[in-house]
């Protein structure tokens, strides 16, 4: 029996993906088709895209990062799927077994998954969680808090179990005339890749769906449990 080699390319946009995904799980399963998915260790994020190229089978990677840096060692490198158990990063003479992860040892998203109703919905652009994000570093602050007064609503970093937290506050574009609601996240699960994103939360289930506006990529996130 003749085994037909299966050859493709990755797009920048597609390793973008692959880059973001790694800082929610160094583990992936990548599923035969467009379509990428990652979840964290913890279970508490879940990451999925829509990409332009093809997959054309199943297999895994334990460690993404090392993955991306070994696609980088050959110059607009080309995959090559030839074998059961690994695949070949090839540029002009350079060639580069890897070998593939048993699914078994991966954290790996559920199959599906049953998005709850979400009952408060606003946008975030860009340029406002690029800041907010950049802020926690600076200030070494640990929570996100999102709060809308009935009017506005606002994006504040700051520590929870601190009463005299220093505090980043954001006001969201185009969040007008909110009901009333608080609820926040630890910084550490805005892992996001960089854009403007529309947000819809279930503040009963605690968890928030954040599409990217110009990306076929989403992320499901879970609020931390209410302190107050």
């Amino acid at each position: 029996m003749i085994r037909r080699v299966k050859k493709m390319k990755l797009s920048d946009a597609t390793l973008d993906v692959l880059k973001n995904f790694s800082t929610v799980n160094q583990n992936i399963l990548v599923k035969e088709g467009s379509k990428l998915r990652t979840m964290s260790t913890m279970k508490n994020i879940l990451g999925e895209a829509n990409i332009g190229e093809e997959f054309p089978k199943e297999f895994g990677i334990y460690d993404l990062n090392e993955f991306l840096g070994v696609f980088s060692l050959a110059k607009d490198a080309e995959l090559v799927f030839e074998n059961d158990s690994f695949l070949v990063v090839k540029s002009g003479k350079t060639k580069i077994k890897y070998f593939f992860s048993d699914p078994s040892i991966l954290t790996t998203p559920p199959e599906s998954f049953n998005a709850p109703e979400t009952d408060i919905h606003f946008p975030v652009c860009g340029d406002t969680l690029g800041s907010i994000l950049k802020s926690a570093a600076v200030m070494q602050l640990p929570d996100v808090v999102f709060h809308a007064t009935g009017t506005n609503t606002y994006m504040t970093v700051t520590d929870l179990k601190n009463t005299t937290s220093n505090e980043f506050t954001k006001e969201l574009e185009g969040a007008e005339n909110q009901s009333e609601f608080k609820f926040h996240y630890k910084v550490d699960n805005l892992k996001m890749i960089p854009g403007d994103y529309d947000v819809s939360v279930s503040t009963t289930a605690l968890v928030s769906n954040w599409k990217n506006s110009h990306k076929d990529i989403s992320y499901w996130i879970a609020l931390e449990q209410p302190s107050d």
